[in-house]
């Protein structure tokens, strides 16, 4: 990592170090508070978004939405959760709103085709078209606990679901990603 990295990410966790603060100066309308917010947030949110609609294009458009949401929204955080999972859960929300706008819009010549797999097919290719078959719910739990690293509890608190559904959601899209990858193999 460059020096000059190494000195912004330093500089990133100092400011997030008192989210409080950071959040009441976001209240309060300081758009230098949003910045520090959107450097810090913005890698790990496009990466659930590109996990969560696939294309680079919608991802994007679904963080910038996130953004403009929390510019809007910020007065209402009341403090009673972490602000990462109020974040996460409004581009979840934004997520949720995209795909069901995609299934709707969807034209003859968009229907799924069921794809077939070829051996000689990267695994890593294979693995993000069974996590893209998900069902939705499903697969925002798995993307959340596996891919982002969050903890059941957040996921939970994410998607305002029981800890028990979300760990069930978890279980069954690790059963379901091992059908589809074992269907794969020739």
């Amino acid at each position: 990592m460059s020096a000059l990295k190494k000195r912004r990410k330093e500089e990133l966790v100092q400011e997030l170090e008192n989210e409080r603060e950071l959040v009441q100066r976001c209240q309060a309308g300081e758009l230098a508070a949003y910045e520090v917010i959107y450097r810090h947030f913005e890698q790990p949110l496009l990466s659930f978004g590109l996990r969560m609609l696939v294309r680079q294009e919608d991802a994007e458009d679904a963080l910038q939405t996130t953004f403009l949401k929390l510019y809007g929204g910020v007065g209402k955080f009341n403090f009673n959760s972490k602000f990462s999972t109020y974040l996460f859960r409004i581009m979840m929300n934004v997520c949720f709103d995209a795909l069901n706008k995609k299934k709707k819009m969807q034209t003859a010549e968009l229907q799924e085709v069921e794809q077939s797999y070829s051996p000689g097919v990267d695994l890593r290719l294979q693995l993000e078209d069974a996590i893209e078959r998900l069902p939705e719910r499903m697969k925002a739990c798995f993307v959340l606990f596996a891919v982002q690293g969050l903890k059941q509890t957040e996921v939970a608190a994410i998607l305002d679901m029981n800890l028990g559904t979300v760990k069930a959601h978890i279980f069954q899209a690790k059963v379901q990603l091992r059908t589809f990858l074992s269907d794969t193999k020739v």
